[in-house]
């Protein structure tokens, strides 16, 4: 798996010193599984690699501020609630376009 991959790229350079601390591993699991999918969606759809699309969105999330970590959380946990708990499609329609740009930003 991609995540798998990515954790142990991140530990090897944890032990040689050279990274900061990870956003990206504080996430809530579910979250990181949905960002997970979506990395793995994009790459498909516009024909990147998976693993070079994971590792750009992780060192993206990685740079956020507090305050943009918690709203991407937010945000995302707000979104799986209304696919899982409220039965309702995802798409362009039912998501803020501001969130949309942020998560744009986190993948290219």
């Amino acid at each position: 798996m991609l995540h798998e991959q990515l954790l142990r790229q991140q530990l090897s350079a944890q032990q040689s010193g050279t990274t900061q601390e990870s956003n990206f591993n504080i996430l809530p699991p579910h979250i990181i599984s949905t960002l997970d999918n979506m990395a793995y969606g994009i790459a498909q759809k516009e024909g990147f690699d998976s693993f070079e699309t994971k590792q750009k969105m992780v060192n993206n999330i990685n740079k956020l501020y507090k305050q943009d970590l918690n709203y991407l959380v937010e945000q995302l946990s707000i979104l799986i609630d209304k696919s899982v708990n409220q039965n309702e499609t995802i798409d362009d329609k039912n998501v803020d376009q501001n969130f949309i740009s942020f998560l744009i930003r986190l993948y290219y």
